[in-house]
């Protein structure tokens, strides 16, 4: 019995692999499975890794998500620019007819060099519509359908720019991260957002050629009025002096991010009109230019989500202006350590802080508006704001405490490199129930015991990031110092080891990222690591777990958590999460079962960050066994980089 319900609930569970599979067992399997298996498709500089254009081309139709991995999509025409080639530009595309099926890696991650489960089924599918095609005939017909998607073009002075997803029309988010070194790259990506009005989310980390103001009018029009406006909570809104139409949170495109993307003043005016249609845009160390004045844009209705990191162009000034045009934000990101530095001295509209005279020195000449920013809580500004994320060295520990004061409810603080201290920290304990997300990388203000408060009190943390954490604060040392006791009449001091420790348990159980370095080991009592270990061992949902410190300066300590099955590593066996483990500059002296247990003890391990042993020829050994299990190693010293390349090939060597 085979009831089609009941078919998709099945297949809606089952792994890439065994969906490939599955599709292969009957048409009606077929028409179940292949629009999971091409739903979400990422394309990367590795050709193992990835679907050939003619697979992709023949399901245009069934991909939603798109990701691409690879900072070259340009290929000489002469060399095929149906992604045929050979030598350095047969890295970035596909092979063609002429030299062989390009394999694609579904299963288990480890490419075999034959035919793969999806090439099989695509292969199939492509019989099965076509079943009187083949030879030259059907590579005739492959050319052409490329040619009409568009797949191919060959611009003046015979380069080819080849861009394998030109077919698509039903992609709802889209991925990139690309080097754009020919306009006519440009020019593809405008056509794909034209052609999928249904985008939804489009993230993009570019280098190269800016982009043109077709594209980001593109971008400005993916939008389209609701149907029923009237109906939806979601408000609309049309700049008055926008030429780019009405636009709406509903219904189009809801998110864009982007990095390092360069802008003009035009280009930036368009960005500014898209804003006023998305609920999520973030700027990371984008260039722009100031638009002079915001009377075009008095407000963003349905931005919930802002991240501004700006290198140069708009001002902090008129950053501010476009954080208080968004009456429904919820979470605000705002990054000014490049724009603030040459910024006014002082924030125009409101008085110069009354009790802490305004910072005019060194390299930031720009007064944070903490009263500004206080009164972004209140109802007539952004009354939903609860997550906040501040960057700026010159901020100071008094404005931080009256920024947290005025904020109502607080689920995410991150302020990093800032003079957070004991004055912020006080208003922070008011929001210990709420908090799910805290970060103070590079803030020195932050002590090992607010640390230990912290992991002991917010019980609903699940994103956490500190300097460092002394492991006398997690074994509840009760005094700092020895204390002395009466021996035979003599007052002695008592040795660490015999003095009274009352740990506390981290109650954060569902933390699934931890950044901190924890020391105060080396010459601790034997007593001390077991209790660490336990700590972290409860934290069963992590997958992200850093113990070094961010910033660069400890240089092979030994003052960090010991990793070997004799010092208690097994402890750990508990963190099954875990995926990415880093311990950077900790001075490890690791064997083949310290390595073999984490890899073991870790099914979903997949980057490991750290020097598993000081001596080259110990290294040449141990972290082959975790490569062979695909696992990415960067565990070399500075001079070491040859070391690493050849451990690539030992380890190629033994999976071969």
């Amino acid at each position: 019995m085979d009831i089609p319900e009941i078919r998709a609930l099945v297949a809606e569970h089952m792994e890439l692999g065994t969906l490939c599979s599955a599709a292969l067992i009957s048409r009606s399997w077929r028409d179940t499975c292949m629009p999971l298996i091409w739903k979400n498709i990422s394309w990367t500089a590795q050709i193992k890794e990835r679907p050939t254009p003619e697979a992709i081309l023949a399901n245009a139709h069934l991909l939603r998500t798109v990701t691409i991995y690879t900072m070259k999509l340009d290929i000489p025409s002469s060399s095929g620019c149906d992604g045929g080639g050979s030598g350095e530009d047969a890295g970035d595309g596909a092979s063609g007819e002429g030299g062989g099926e390009a394999d694609v890696d579904v299963g288990d991650g480890t490419g075999t060099g034959t035919e793969t489960h999806v090439e099989t089924v695509a292969k199939n599918e492509a019989v099965s519509e076509n079943p009187g095609s083949g030879g030259s005939e059907g590579a005739s017909s492959s050319e052409s359908r490329k040619a009409e998607a568009g797949v191919i073009t060959k611009p003046r002075g015979g380069e080819g720019v080849w861009f394998p997803f030109a077919s698509c029309r039903r992609i709802e988010e889209l991925e990139l991260q690309l080097h754009i070194g020919q306009i006519q790259l440009w020019d593809h990506l405008t056509d794909l957002v034209r052609h999928n009005p249904g985008l939804r989310s489009f993230s993009v980390f570019l280098s190269g050629v800016p982009p043109p103001l077709e594209f980001m009018q593109a971008l400005a029009r993916t939008n389209t009025p609701s149907p029923s406006p009237s109906s939806s909570p979601t408000t609309t809104y049309t700049s008055p002096s926008s030429r780019h139409g009405p636009g709406t949170g509903e219904g189009g495109l809801g998110t864009f991010i982007t990095s390092f993307l360069n802008l003009n003043k035009q280009t930036t005016e368009v960005l500014l009109d898209l804003t006023t249609q998305l609920t999520s845009l973030q700027l990371l160390g984008a260039t722009t230019v100031d638009p002079g004045s915001l009377d075009r844009w008095p407000v963003f209705p349905n931005l919930v989500t802002l991240k501004l990191s700006l290198n140069s162009g708009i001002t902090p000034h008129h950053q501010l202006q476009i954080i208080q045009r968004c009456p429904r934000l919820q979470s605000l990101a705002w990054d000014l350590e490049e724009s603030a530095a040459t910024g006014p001295s002082m924030y125009f509209g409101y008085p110069a802080d009354p009790v802490q005279p305004p910072d005019t020195t060194g390299y930031y000449n720009y007064q944070f508006p903490t009263a500004a920013v206080c009164e972004l809580f209140e109802p007539a500004r952004c009354p939903k704001l609860e997550k906040l994320s501040i960057t700026y060295p010159a901020l100071s520990d008094q404005d931080l405490a009256r920024v947290v004061e005025a904020c109502p409810r607080l689920t995410s603080f991150e302020v990093a490199e800032t003079d957070f201290g004991a004055r912020a920290f006080h208003e922070v304990t008011k929001h210990f129930v709420h908090l799910t997300r805290l970060d103070f990388r590079r803030c020195s203000g932050v002590t090992s015991p607010m640390v230990q408060q912290m992991l002991t009190s917010c019980r609903s943390l699940v994103y956490f990031c500190a300097n460092a954490l002394h492991a006398r604060d997690i074994v509840g040392l009760q005094s700092q110092q020895s204390q002395n006791v009466m021996v035979n009449g003599t007052e002695t001091a008592q040795p660490l080891q015999e003095q009274q420790l009352q740990p506390q348990e981290w109650i954060c159980t569902d933390l699934t990222w931890l950044t901190l370095y924890i020391y105060g080991l080396e010459n601790a009592p034997p007593t001390w690591l077991p209790i660490v270990l336990t700590q972290l061992a409860r934290l069963t949902s992590l997958y992200s777990l850093t113990i070094t410190l961010t910033s660069p300066g400890l240089d092979g300590t030994k003052d960090g958590i010991p990793l070997s099955l004799t010092s208690g590593l097994s402890t750990l066996s508990s963190l099954v999460n875990i995926e990415c483990f880093c311990f950077n500059d900790l001075a490890q002296e690791m064997t083949e079962e310290d390595v073999q247990w984490m890899v073991d003890s870790w099914p979903r391990l997949k980057l490991v960050e750290g020097v598993v042993h000081p001596e080259r020829e110990r290294r040449r050994v141990l972290e082959p066994i975790m490569r062979r299990k695909g696992i990415e190693v960067c565990g070399y010293f500075e001079d070491d980089v040859e070391d690493v390349f050849e451990l690539d090939v030992n380890a190629s060597e033994d999976e071969d």
